[in-house]
C-alpha cells in the first residue's frame, strides 16, 4: 500500500515564490501540494454568459463561431452571413434593429471581458443584419397550415415577433395596429437616427411576407369589438407595449409643460413636434433619457410668439408644428440630470458620449425636489440637491 507523500521534493518542483517568501496573500491559493488539495475542479454544464444574459436567447456563441469560420455552411455557396442570419433569426427576426438599439447585456456577460475587453457581440449582428436586407435573404418559409387563426393584438417588436413565430408553427395570423404604421416603439418610441426607417421597414416587411393579413389603424374595443375578435379566432395575443411614460413623483410635476419622454418622442417621430422653446432639462439617466435630450438638442428652440407653438401642446395632440417654423430655431439648450453619478447612469457608456458630442450638459449625483411653477400654472425652474 502506498503513503501519500505530505512534502514536496524541491529538487523536483517548481518554487512558485522565491526564498524566503512563505506565506501566500490568501489561503486560498494555496490549492495542490502533491496529491493534496484544498480546492477541486468542478464542471458545470450551463449556457455561456453571453447567451444567458440576451433576454430572447440568441445562439450567440453559434453565430460567433460561424462569423470567425469554424462552424462552415451546410450549403456549398451559401455565404457565412446567410448562414449566421439564419441562426440569429432563430431567435430574433430584428438583428439589423437589435445591432442598434439593444444596451447587449451579452456583452456585460462576454468571458473576454476577464482577458481585455467583451466581444463587439453587437456589432456582428447589425453587420449580418444589414447585409441580409442589402442581400434581400428571407426568412425561414412559414410551416404547414394547422387551421388555427390567431388574432395578435400591438404591432410593435412582440406583436411582430410573434407573427414571425406563430406563422413558422403554420398558424394564420391577422395582426390588429391602431397606427398607420407598423413597428410599435422601434418607430414611435426611437429616433430615426438610430432605427433608421428603411432598415425597420425591411425588416418588418420581410416578416409580412411569410403570409399575413395586417389592419392598421384599427383599435380593438373601439373600431372592432373584442367580442367579434374572440368568436373569428382560435386564440388572441395581446402585445400592445409599455408606452405610458412614468411620471416625476415630486411636487408640481403635474405641470402642462412637464411631459413623459415617451409622449416626446412619440410627437416627435410622428413630425407633429418640430422644435422646442426654451431651456429643456431631461430627468432620467437611461437610453430614453439619452433619446430626448439628443432629439431636443438636434429640433433646436423658437422663441414662442404664440401659445400653438408651446410643445406640451403638440405632444398633448392638440395642434402641431407648423414646418415653416423650423426656418428661425436655433440650438437647444438642453440638460441631462441623473441620480447617480455620471460614469454610473445607466445608459450606456456610448449613448452618454454620443450626447456630450451633441452638446447635452450632463449632471449626474443630483435629484429633483420640486418643480417651480409661475403664476400661469407652468414648470420655469426645477429646485434640485446633491444626492
Amino acid at each position: 500500500m502506498t503513503e501519500t507523500e505530505t512534502t514536496l521534493d524541491p529538487a523536483l518542483s517548481y518554487r512558485r515564490y522565491a526564498e524566503g517568501e512563505t506565506a501566500w496573500d490568501d489561503w486560498t491559493e494555496q490549492i495542490f501540494q502533491a496529491s493534496w488539495t484544498h480546492k477541486c475542479p468542478t464542471y458545470v454544464h450551463r449556457t455561456p454568459p453571453c447567451q444567458g444574459g440576451c433576454p430572447s436567447g440568441h445562439d450567440i456563441r453559434g453565430w460567433l463561431a460561424i462569423a470567425r469560420g469554424m462552424e462552415k455552411p451546410p450549403v456549398e455557396g451559401m455565404s457565412w452571413q446567410e448562414y449566421a442570419f439564419q441562426r440569429m433569426v432563430e431567435a430574433n427576426p430584428f438583428p439589423a434593429t437589435m445591432g442598434r438599439v439593444c444596451p447587449a447585456p451579452c456583452e456585460d456577460g462576454c468571458n473576454r471581458n476577464e482577458v481585455d475587453d467583451f466581444v463587439g457581440i453587437n456589432a456582428v449582428e447589425q453587420y449580418v443584419g444589414d447585409w441580409a436586407i442589402e442581400n434581400k435573404i428571407k426568412l425561414p418559409e412559414a410551416g404547414t397550415d394547422t387551421g388555427k387563426k390567431v388574432a395578435v393584438i400591438g404591432g410593435g417588436p412582440a406583436g411582430l415577433a410573434a407573427v414571425f413565430f406563430l406563422r413558422r408553427e403554420g398558424h394564420a395570423v391577422t395582426l390588429f395596429e391602431e397606427h398607420e404604421k407598423l413597428g410599435g416603439m422601434m418607430r414611435y418610441g426611437i429616433p430615426g437616427y438610430r432605427t433608421p426607417r428603411d432598415m425597420l421597414d425591411a425588416e418588418t416587411q420581410r416578416i409580412l411576407d411569410l403570409g399575413v393579413e395586417v389592419r392598421t389603424e384599427t383599435r380593438v374595443g373601439t373600431d372592432v369589438s373584442l367580442d367579434e375578435v374572440e368568436k373569428e379566432f382560435d386564440a388572441i395575443l395581446w402585445a400592445i407595449g409599455a408606452q405610458n411614460g412614468r411620471p416625476l413623483p415630486i411636487p408640481g410635476a403635474d405641470a402642462t409643460n412637464c411631459i413623459s419622454g415617451v409622449a416626446f418622442l412619440d410627437a416627435f417621430n410622428q413630425d407633429r413636434l418640430q422644435h422646442v422653446t426654451g431651456r429643456v432639462i431631461v430627468v432620467g439617466g437611461g437610453d430614453t433619457s439619452i433619446d430626448v435630450a439628443s432629439v431636443a438638442r438636434r429640433l433646436g428652440h423658437i422663441t414662442v410668439s404664440h401659445e400653438h407653438d408651446l410643445p406640451e401642446f403638440v405632444v398633448l395632440g392638440h395642434t402641431a408644428h407648423d414646418v415653416a417654423s423650423t426656418a428661425i430655431r436655433e440650438g437647444a439648450d438642453v440638460t441631462l440630470t441623473s441620480l447617480f453619478p455620471i460614469e454610473e447612469m445607466t445608459a450606456a457608456e456610448r449613448e452618454r458620449e454620443d450626447a456630450k458630442r451633441e452638446g447635452v450638459d450632463l449632471r449626474g449625483a443630483v435629484m429633483p425636489l420640486e418643480v417651480i411653477l409661475n403664476d400661469e400654472g407652468r414648470a420655469i425652474a426645477l429646485k434640485m440637491c446633491k444626492c
